[in-house]
């Protein structure tokens, strides 16, 4: 005759074994089989010395071992985590307001939710420290939600631009932890939110660059551009006319092909060449505030001539991380012309290029006729002073001129009287300026 003790010890494990089966995947939570395992010790214990409340105690174990399970299975499902930015671009001074939002989906409350956002350096959350971590250039917004069925929780931050450069968030680690606070399930959400942080601009209260005739009365030996911006009329087709110069308005009121002619463009061309080098020796490393500086004064004036109807160019000796080696910007003075010139101005990183005199040298061809090269630089070496001289002296057509920041410049005399050189000193921090004062040397 069969044990019955035995039969019902083989009736239980077999059950467990079903549930193990379920359970027994490594990325379950190790507690959930602890709790599993001592349920079914304390069943197991309690048939064999037949004590009802001992069997009862093992079943709520069970009971709260499936539950926690069953969260942890389902807890992450139907969750959403999101961020929303005010704006992605944004001047110095501005502040971006950042929404953290989370909404779950599902009739399973999450009582917990930690929410830990990586962080550039750069940036600063108002009233909120953030954490240090272990990567480079990285700390952690950590931020805490209880969000209940079928309910949408929201955050919003608010970050102070006090930089220029790229501000990012994410990715995230997001940790759920079960109401009885027993076991918690991480999951990593990978979407990444930034904008950028352009350089400060303030007014210039001269104008360094010559007018529209920068040469006076003087006649160029070839004729200046056309604009296409202006039109001055049409004429007949004629063989070799661009299709793009065809005005097909007047030829359909004519009966014979059109082309439009446009008026030449009188408009000035400036040249910004930045030197990013702020000290002679590499292993004197850069001097930050005078580069921010640079920076200002170069996106300053861009701005101004811009404004001024200016075509400008930008070529700075300094990298944008992960696309080029250096700025190399054509004058023009198209729509959203500037915006580009103060996009690259952003995301300019500090590193030591090729002497900014070298990048003019190699530039210089390029540049239409009579235009101004103005070079933004915080130190103006004996090799770049010769190197201008001879510039200024086969150059007949372009112009020169020196923004130079920090200490005033030893000039040789026959560059003093060639190439104006202005200065700007860097006693006032540049992130409190509120206008740049050139000073002409004399």
């Amino acid at each position: 005759m069969a044990n019955p003790i035995a039969a019902s010890v083989g009736s239980v494990r077999q059950r467990f074994a079903a549930i193990g089966e379920w359970v027994d995947n490594p990325s379950v939570d190790m507690d959930t089989r602890r709790w599993l395992t001592g349920a079914a010790a304390v069943i197991l214990i309690s048939i064999l010395v037949r004590e009802p409340i001992l069997a009862l105690v093992g079943v709520c174990l069970a009971l709260v071992a499936l539950g926690t399970r069953v969260w942890w299975e389902y807890c992450f499902a139907g969750l959403r985590y999101m961020r929303a930015l005010s704006t992605l671009r944004a001047f110095f001074g501005d502040e971006v307001e950042v929404t953290l939002q989370v909404t779950n989906a599902k009739p399973l409350p999450i009582t917990r939710l930690e929410v830990a956002d990586s962080a550039t350096a750069n940036v600063r959350i108002v009233d909120r420290t953030l954490e240090r971590t272990d990567r480079p250039g990285f700390r952690l917004l950590r931020s805490m939600f209880s969000v209940g069925m079928y309910e949408r929780v929201q955050y919003r931050y608010r970050i102070p631009c006090r930089e220029r450069g790229w501000y990012m968030l994410g990715p995230a680690q997001l940790t759920a932890t079960d109401p009885l606070g027993l076991v918690t399930r991480r999951e990593a959400s990978a979407a990444t939110d930034g904008f950028l942080v352009y350089p400060r601009v303030v007014p210039v209260t001269e104008l360094i660059v010559p007018a529209r005739q920068p040469f006076g009365d003087f006649t160029p030996q070839q004729s200046l551009i056309e604009d296409p911006l202006r039109m001055a009329g049409v004429r007949e087709y004629v063989p070799g006319d661009s299709p793009k110069r065809i005005h097909w308005r007047a030829t359909a009121r004519t009966g014979a092909l059109q082309t439009r002619v446009y008026e030449p463009s009188a408009t000035p061309v400036a040249a910004i060449f930045l030197d990013t080098i702020t000290f002679s020796h590499l292993w004197s490393g850069q001097n930050s505030a005078q580069l921010e500086l640079a920076v200002t004064t170069a996106a300053s004036l861009a701005s101004q001539l811009v404004e001024g109807r200016y075509q400008v160019g930008l070529y700075a000796n300094a990298p944008i991380p992960r696309r080029s080696r250096a700025i190399r910007i054509a004058p023009g003075r198209r729509p959203g012309h500037l915006t580009r010139i103060l996009e690259d101005l952003a995301m300019l990183a500090p590193a030591f290029g090729e002497r900014i005199e070298r990048m003019v040298v190699e530039e210089l061809a390029r540049l239409p006729w009579g235009a101004t090269v103005v070079i933004v630089t915080c130190r103006v070496t004996e090799g770049m002073q010769r190197s201008l001289l001879r510039l200024s002296r086969s150059s007949g057509t372009k112009r020169f001129v020196i923004v130079a920041i920090g200490d005033y410049p030893q000039l040789v005399p026959e560059l003093r009287r060639r190439v104006p050189v202005y200065h700007l000193g860097d006693e006032e921090p540049w992130d409190t300026i509120s206008h740049i004062t050139l000073t002409r040397q004399r």
